[in-house]
């Protein structure tokens, strides 16, 4: 299997100015619902035949060279390019040059406010690969409720998208991904979006982390590599039952011991515990998949919370094509009618 290229290191101050420069430029998640003609667009590997079919289609505009050279992983002339900070992203690794081309290095997609840093759809598959966002990704995000809190932590955080997408969710936000190419992409989206994320390497079950309050979290979220898989496979595309005994063990020792406190789990719903009763505190547990094929699902677990569990399953549209946090509320709120 061919190395792949690392993950540019670049200092926190330049990043920031290189994040600047190219949301100016137009690497916006508003300028590429705008390019692809949609009034949203999922930035998922799978959204790429759209954004290479738009590239096609028309001339690639000034606006729209950014997204074609970080999103397309378009290959464009140096004169197509010019009004890119060109010298400075070829300084930091962005982009690289090749007789009289340029195209670049990582993909850099618009999320939000943000910049989310992650392989290039193209790239060769290997074991550390850092995955595009997918629907599990905007599953966790959007599962997440809107209260604020003081600290989240983000196990196996991958790139980093939740907490890219959804910065306001802490004052403090700590990340670990036992994969050093998914930490290296978090740390370097952070830094082009001036999102302050601690990032570290560790596994889930680890006691401890230089990115890890010591007075725990009041938000704990993973979304879980799929169970299963080959030793050649992506990290984020295998796992066995060990990293859900390590997660599910660690979580409350995680959160401050407040019943407000706070675990949010996307996961195939057969990984998660089998015995989700025998857990202490408050579980809610929603799932989203139809019958006949391997369900997932969303856990709330507040383990200092009065015990109490509940499951359903709900209908996805294109309304509401993710489960967020309104399903937990509205679960709450049906079995508290029904007990009263």
């Amino acid at each position: 299997m061919t190395p792949a290229p690392a993950i540019p290191s670049v200092a926190a101050p330049l990043a920031a100015e290189l994040g600047d420069a190219l949301r100016a430029a137009g690497l916006t998640a508003r300028m590429l619902a705008t390019w692809v003609g949609r009034g949203r667009v999922p930035v998922v590997a799978a959204s790429l035949p759209a954004l290479r079919a738009a590239l096609r289609a028309r001339e690639v505009m000034p606006a729209g060279v950014a997204l074609a050279l970080f999103v397309a992983g378009a290959e464009l002339a140096l004169e197509r390019a010019a009004r890119l900070p060109l010298d400075a992203l070829l300084a930091a690794g962005l982009v690289e040059r090749d007789a009289g081309h340029v195209r670049a290095t990582v993909a850099l997609l618009p999320v939000g406010a943000a910049l989310v840093a992650c392989d290039r759809a193209d790239a060769a598959e290997h074991v550390e690969r850092v995955c595009w966002p997918d629907d599990s990704s905007d599953h966790l995000a959007a599962a997440i409720p809107p209260d604020a809190r003081r600290t989240w932590t983000d196990l196996a955080c991958g790139s980093a998208f939740a907490q890219l997408l959804r910065p306001e969710q802490a004052a403090v936000r700590c990340a670990l991904d036992a994969n050093p190419r998914a930490v290296a992409c978090a740390r370097l989206g952070a830094a082009l979006s001036r999102i302050a994320i601690a990032v570290d390497i560790a596994d889930i079950g680890d006691a401890t982390s230089r990115a890890i309050a010591t007075a725990g979290a009041d938000l704990v979220t993973c979304n879980a590599p799929m169970p299963g898989g080959a030793p050649g496979d992506p990290m984020w595309q295998r796992t066995n039952g060990a990293f859900f005994d390590r997660l599910f063990a660690t979580l409350p020792d995680r959160l401050v011991r407040s019943p407000a406190a706070m675990a949010i789990v996307h996961a195939r719903r057969d990984a998660l515990p089998g015995a989700l009763a025998a857990l202490p505190g408050e579980r809610v547990v929603v799932r989203y998949t139809p019958d006949g094929v391997p369900a997932f699902a969303v856990l709330w677990w507040r383990p200092h919370a009065p015990d109490h569990l509940v499951e359903r399953a709900t209908v996805l549209t294109a309304l509401r094509p993710h489960v967020d946090a309104e399903d937990r509320a509205a679960l709450l709120a049906l079995t508290a009618r029904k007990r009263s």
